[in-house]
């Protein structure tokens, strides 16, 4: 059974948190406060393993309301969210306490350990908004609307090292099959956006790596793939009534967990039945 949690330095001043699901959250660090971005799925003392990064007073700010990211909500007094992703939180417990039973079934989570979701309150939600900076001392975080993944995905721009930290709004295997999602062109307006943007690199919600800026053109390049393209059909493994259609555009390698692998799952599209041949 894998650590609850595993920790590493990505950046000056920032680092990255990682899950039992590799699911990624960041603690940037200034002079006199830090910001804790996304709270993974919260199996484990979250809240004990960014107090070994820091003991500055905390803020807490998700990129989006999916149960990967607010799982760990419940470790915190208050968190700070998009206000059109606040309605979908209470969801999103559901989908967490689904997953962990999954996986304490397939032996992946201990059921002793605490579980935020399940064993935790919930904490208050407060509203951010693009443009709303977070003032660490030296460093200054910023929040930057990213729509597509959902309609209020968050990303937070760490000015001073020239970082965007984007949770899922942009990733090597990209999601659009969710209800909230919003297409292909508002994603594709999202990543021309990030292009204009004043950052070197951006770390995902998924990822151990950071991406170049310069790489968002070959995810730019899927995206317009899937809007021509024959998909093939997808499920969720752990939570199957996530269904779509996955598109798989000519690439380097195969390896699905390689940064360097490019997909984009829409939403599910029927493919047509043959018709019959009369005898």
């Amino acid at each position: 059974m894998r650590e609850a949690y595993r920790v590493r330095q990505v950046e000056p001043s920032i680092w990255q948190i990682s899950d039992v699901l590799d699911d990624r959250a960041y603690v940037v660090v200034g002079k006199r406060a830090a910001l804790l971005v996304d709270t993974t799925i919260g199996y484990g003392n979250l809240r004990e393993v960014v107090e070994g990064i820091t003991s500055l007073p905390l803020t807490v700010a998700l990129t989006h309301n999916h149960y990967d990211h607010t799982g760990g909500m419940g470790w915190f007094d208050e968190v700070h969210i998009a206000a059109v992703e606040m309605p979908l939180l209470k969801r999103e417990v559901t989908r967490a306490d689904r997953v962990h039973e999954r996986m304490v079934n397939n032996g992946e989570a201990d059921p002793r350990v605490v579980f935020a979701s399940r064993d935790l309150g919930t904490p208050s939600v407060q509203e951010v908004a693009e443009g709303d900076c977070f003032d660490l001392g030296g460093l200054v975080v910023e929040a930057i609307l990213l729509p597509g993944h959902t309609p209020g995905s968050m990303g937070y721009e760490v000015r001073e090292r020239r970082v965007l930290l984007s949770g899922d709004a942009v990733t090597p295997i990209m999601c659009l099959f969710f209800e909230e999602s919003q297409g292909i062109d508002a994603y594709r307006a999202t990543l021309a956006k990030m292009g204009t943007l004043d950052f070197d690199r951006f770390y995902t919600g998924h990822h151990d790596v950071g991406f170049a800026k310069e790489s968002l053109a070959s995810f730019d390049a899927c995206a317009a793939y899937a809007l021509t393209a024959r998909g093939v059909p997808w499920r969720h493994t752990m939570l199957p009534e996530f269904v779509g259609t996955v598109y798989l555009p000519p690439c380097d390698t195969t390896d699905v967990d390689s940064p360097d692998f490019r997909a984009l799952i829409g939403p599910y599209v029927p493919r047509p039945r043959k018709a019959r041949r009369r005898r």
